[in-house]
């Protein structure tokens, strides 16, 4: 199956270049995996905002000449995503920043220690109050 014929299942919205789309976290490893197997083989970045309700975690991935963006909503009274370095060992370093910067809890990753504050910042800085 084509990439772009699977994503119609999550009602894509298009940009440009860019495809984005929204599903819930349970959901995110198995659409990920999916989408590896079609041939979108590389991570470019996730991003983390929050949005003062919640805290969205978006996964950028190029196909071809195409970015894809899959937006997952995450609870800010419990942040938590499943990591998708076993899916995509890229994912590494911006799972670490997301749990530095935003304070989410990113389970199963191999090593989340801090890449750019020290233990005395203050933690998750991005987090809005």
């Amino acid at each position: 199956m084509h990439v772009e014929k699977y994503l119609k299942r999550f009602r894509p919205r298009k940009e440009g270049e860019n495809i984005w789309f929204s599903i819930g976290k349970t959901k995110l490893k198995g659409v990920l995996k999916e989408m590896k197997s079609m041939g979108v083989k590389r991570i470019s970045f996730i991003t983390g905002v929050d949005t003062g309700k919640d805290i969205e975690v978006i996964y950028h991935l190029i196909h071809k000449n195409k970015t894809i963006n899959v937006r997952v909503s995450v609870d800010k009274k419990k942040p938590e995503v499943e990591t998708i370095t076993d899916i995509y060992p890229g994912a590494n370093l911006f799972e670490r920043e997301l749990a530095e910067m935003l304070g989410v809890k990113v389970k199963g990753h191999p090593n989340l220690k801090n890449l750019f504050l020290d233990k005395d910042s203050p933690k998750a800085p991005y987090r809005k109050s």
